[in-house]
């Protein structure tokens, strides 16, 4: 194959990349559960009892955190909303995580704030060219499925 050839099927399979990732029947929670930085994530939504919602075909935009993410969280945090009677407060974490509907990074800077499953307003920031979501630095990569968009979030998003 020439060269030029080869510069054009990269740049196609880079324009295309997202959505071939979505056709090929990955959810929001395979995307999760594929990717070991969100392990405790994955757990975590498991826990509460989450991840049928996360599979479904309603379309979600998630602000996942990353396990250093829940690392830093005060010590013994994770651990109690772990735990089976803790379940609702779990829950309330992780909806905190979630809007409703397909969010790329290019229609997040367009708001000012979103509104997650909680209900509780996170602010839109762009601070020195970093996408801050209620204080939580956003990863310039998003990860496309069937059903939304995975966003790598640097902090858990307390309600």
């Amino acid at each position: 194959m020439s060269p030029s050839r080869r510069l054009v099927l990269a740049v196609a399979l880079l324009l295309t990349g997202p959505s071939l990732a979505a056709a090929q029947g990955k959810t929001v929670m395979d995307v999760i559960k594929g990717e070991p930085q969100f392990s405790t994530l994955a757990a975590a939504i498991e826990a509460a009892g989450l991840a049928a919602a996360l599979s479904g075909a309603d379309e979600v935009t998630v602000l996942a955190p990353t396990n250093e993410a829940f690392a830093a969280l005060p010590a013994g945090a994770l651990e109690n909303l772990l735990k089976p009677e803790n379940r609702g407060q779990l829950s309330a974490v992780l909806q905190h995580h979630v809007i409703a509907g397909r969010l790329g990074r290019d229609d997040i800077k367009k708001r000012r704030e979103l509104t997650p499953l909680s209900g509780k307003s996170l602010s839109v920031e762009l601070k020195r060219g970093n996408l801050e979501i209620g204080g939580a630095r956003l990863a310039s990569r998003d990860r496309s499925a069937d059903n939304g968009v995975v966003h790598t979030s640097g902090a858990v998003l307390l309600p």
